[in-house]
């Protein structure tokens, strides 16, 4: 989604909050600079203003970005399209019509807010400066169990209940194993692991975590092809009762933390 709020970079926007959520005016007629994602946090900048868009869209919300039909006699359109939909904000330029419906947070940070939600997040895998060895510290210095711990955004940020549930199922790990209890090793082959399945998720626009789906969407990413949406295959997420692909083992699920984690108790036994 912040790729695809990058397509206004550069660009002077008409800016506003049609259900008025966000004081949008302070960016109006100023010009896109960035937008970065940190974990499940949007943060968007506009040159000469001193504050960000922080947005956190939780399970709800969405960011669309079309191009217009047709190119425009100045700088951005002039009148505003009807709304559809809870519009929280709205950027338009020469050449893109963006909207962000549904937000869970939409609101402005100045420099001392953005370093306080940055300082309040763990390492983002998809990202060039994350510290691994921060989330490393924070596992292995903490009793509660390692499947809380991987969907703890202070802990990793951007690590969701699907990516959980097939991490630790790959790794063979049991989710209850308290985080004191992972060794450096084990730690570094997770934290690897996560960055090649999220990197992969993102190039194809959806959650890979199947072998087969995975080589498939590996090639055609080198060719510089879509990832077609093939039919979800996970080892355990969602499927509690059903026998593991790997042992046959049936697999469980049990509330930990704000969702269900499944594991399977024949791979991933202590």
């Amino acid at each position: 989604m912040a790729a695809r709020l990058r397509q206004l970079v550069g660009q002077p926007v008409r800016s506003s909050s049609p259900n008025g959520q966000l004081d949008a005016a302070l960016f109006d007629e100023h010009v896109v600079a960035d937008a970065q994602a940190v974990g499940k946090h949007l943060l968007v900048t506009a040159v000469d203003v001193p504050l960000a868009v922080h947005l956190h869209l939780a399970m709800d919300g969405g960011v669309s970005v079309r191009k217009h039909s047709r190119a425009l006699d100045g700088a951005y359109p002039r009148t505003e399209p009807p709304s559809h939909g809870n519009v929280a904000w709205r950027l338009l330029s020469a050449t893109h019509h963006a909207e962000v419906t549904d937000p869970a947070v939409c609101e402005l940070l100045d420099e001392d807010g953005v370093l306080a939600l940055r300082a309040r997040l763990g390492p983002d895998p998809l990202r060039e400066d994350a510290e691994p060895d921060l989330a490393r510290r924070r596992i292995q210095n903490s009793r509660r169990p390692i499947g809380a711990l991987l969907i703890d955004q202070k802990v990793i940020a951007g690590i969701g209940n699907v990516y959980r549930a097939e991490l630790l199922h790959r790794a063979r790990l049991d989710p209850f194993i308290p985080g004191h209890d992972i060794d450096d090793d084990t730690f570094a082959a997770l934290w690897h692991d996560a960055v090649e399945l999220l990197t992969l998720g993102l190039g194809a626009g959806w959650i890979v975590t199947d072998e087969v789906q995975m080589t498939a969407a590996r090639e055609l990413l080198v060719r510089g092809e879509r990832v077609p949406r093939w039919p979800k295959r996970y080892a355990v997420y969602g499927r509690a009762g059903k026998p593991c692909h790997v042992c046959g083992s049936t697999v469980r699920a049990e509330r930990m933390g704000p969702q269900r984690m499944f594991w399977c108790p024949g791979c991933q036994h202590s």
